[in-house]
């Protein structure tokens, strides 16, 4: 497995300890969100590394994104439950910025609101949420 795939999936089975919500990775969003809310992990973007020589070694700033997605009838109730899940993700990343090591660190970049309004549905309320996964590899095809 990559450096890439192996981070990715570290930080995917870090969100999926959120039990109460369904958690994805790279899927399409379905036309109905769960009644908890959804959380989806996008593999984003490795950027390029800075090369590290004698022996090579790649530096990188992965900036990957997590999509939580709320759906109710109150626009208060979206705001609140959209908040909640994105207090508890916030409180996975900082229990562990390493992965377990896996990584040097990782930081959360202020997420990007929006509304989805859903003809003859409920709005959805979104945001997404970069993340910067910094590591280092043998390979800059990680």
């Amino acid at each position: 497995m990559s450096k890439r795939e192996e981070v990715l999936q570290a930080l995917f089975e870090r969100l999926s300890a959120l039990t109460e919500v369904d958690v994805q990775r790279n899927e399409v969003l379905p036309l109905k969100i769960p009644a908890n809310g959804l959380v989806v992990l996008r593999d984003g973007n490795i950027g390029e590394p800075l090369v590290l020589l004698s022996p090579p070694r790649y530096l990188f700033q992965h900036r990957a994104e997590i999509e939580v997605l709320m759906q109710k009838v109150s626009p208060a109730d979206r705001g609140s439950g959209l908040d909640s899940l994105l207090e508890k993700i916030g409180r996975l990343i900082m229990v562990d910025p390493t992965l377990s090591g896996r990584i040097d660190y990782m930081h959360v970049e202020p997420p990007e609101f929006s509304e989805e309004p859903i003809e003859g549905g409920i709005t959805i309320k979104a945001a997404i949420v970069p993340i910067v996964l910094e590591y280092v590899s043998d390979s800059n095809l990680t």
